[in-house]
């Protein structure tokens, strides 16, 4: 019955897990700061996860401290924050800094309470809440990058129709920025206002590529700078990085997909299992014509 209690505690509590997953899965796009670059520090703070509201509250003691053990790696942490789009609550490293405090308070107090208990595997799993916010961090940008990559073979058919009309190309990129929101727009954005404030276009866009790992960003990147150098039309150049990064969404498209299946096994697999241990056993105790008092040693 040990063995069956274990089982049973463990699936609950995956349960649970999921379950909260999945509510901030759900309600990702509500919480999702409106625009990285609305305000110089991101998304609003009273947005975020209600999670992330308490471990705001618990860690706001600790965040000097937090700081200040943080400091070697503060630069790469801004840096997953912006390719993360600032969410909603870890818009800077001082809100990342006492939002990881919090979340070590709860779910470190969480940890050392089941290690006393001497169930060490919940404590471990506890202790690996501590990093909640990395968790978060790397699904916004996974998430950002997906958007990105769907969305820039459209975002270069618009900038080329504008242009072509005659319009200069950071009035025309500006434009098209506007007409289609999203974290693409965000982050032309952010390259316009680097070149307003005397940032070298070059510069800039590289600055723009080493923000993104997609694919097309880096494609782009690079042909609108070859272009700018060898001295090609500007629409013909965006028609054909257009074109071509159309057929490589299209490829990357399908080997997401690939991707997802074994994904959707594994999630199948692993809600699935719990009820049919529970049915196999049920129908083991039934079969076997055991009472439950003798079972319970009654």
């Amino acid at each position: 019955m040990d063995v069956i209690g274990y089982v049973m505690a463990a699936s609950g509590a995956l349960c649970v897990i999921l379950g909260v997953w999945g509510f901030s899965l759900v309600t990702a796009e509500r919480r999702f700061s409106v625009s990285a670059l609305s305000d110089v520090g991101g998304g609003a703070e009273e947005e975020g996860f209600v999670l992330d509201r308490l471990a705001g509250v618990l860690g706001a003691p600790l965040a000097g401290l937090a700081l200040t053990a943080l400091a070697p790696w503060r630069s790469s942490i801004r840096e997953r924050i912006a390719a993360a789009g600032r969410p909603a609550g870890l818009s800077t490293v001082e809100a990342y800094a006492r939002v990881t405090a919090g979340y070590v308070v709860i779910f470190g107090g969480l940890g050392l309470v089941f290690a006393a208990l001497g169930q060490g595997a919940f404590g471990v799993v506890c202790f690996a809440g501590c990093l909640q916010n990395e968790y978060r961090l790397y699904g916004r940008k996974k998430a950002r990058q997906d958007d990105i990559q769907r969305s820039i073979p459209d975002f270069l058919d618009v900038l080329a129709v504008t242009v072509s009309a005659g319009l200069s190309f950071r009035v025309a990129l500006a434009r098209t920025a506007d007409s289609m929101p999203g974290p693409l727009a965000d982050e032309f954005r952010l390259a316009l206002r680097q070149m307003d404030l005397g940032t070298p276009r070059r510069e800039a866009f590289e600055d723009l590529r080493r923000r993104n790992d997609s694919e097309g960003v880096n494609q782009f990147v690079t042909a609108l700078l070859q272009a700018e150098e060898l001295g090609a039309p500007l629409r013909t150049a965006l028609v054909d990085i257009s074109n071509d990064l159309r057929r490589s969404s299209a490829q990357w498209a399908k080997r997401k997909a690939q991707r997802t299946t074994p994904k959707i096994t594994v999630i199948t697999m692993t809600m699935s299992l719990p009820a049919l241990m529970l049915v196999v056993l049920a129908a083991l105790f039934y079969g076997s014509g055991v009472s439950p008092g003798g079972l319970f040693g009654g």
